[in-house]
């Protein structure tokens, strides 16, 4: 199942629930309402988790940076360490 169909029955379902939302009880219809908005919420989580991945992956590859090169950029220490003078 992709995507697009989870998506395509998740909404229908919606859409079905909804039209009856008028006949149902008060508490029923306000833990619809918070189920959907949870669900909906979750969802466009995880999208959006995965677009910042790309884009982040994106900009380094469009920098031009290697991975050898951002590790040595994130671990070095800050380059030579002069030696103490003897006393």
């Amino acid at each position: 199942m992709d995507l697009g169909t989870l998506a395509q029955t998740l909404i229908d379902w919606v859409v079905r629930i909804g039209t009856s939302v008028n006949d149902l009880p008060g508490t029923v219809a306000f833990a619809l309402g918070l189920f959907t908005w949870f669900a909906v919420e979750q969802i466009l989580q995880r999208v959006m988790n995965g677009v910042r991945w790309m884009v982040v992956i994106a900009v380094i590859a469009a920098l031009g940076l290697s991975v050898p090169y951002i590790a040595s950029l994130m671990f070095e220490r800050g380059g030579q360490v002069q030696a103490a003078p003897d006393q």
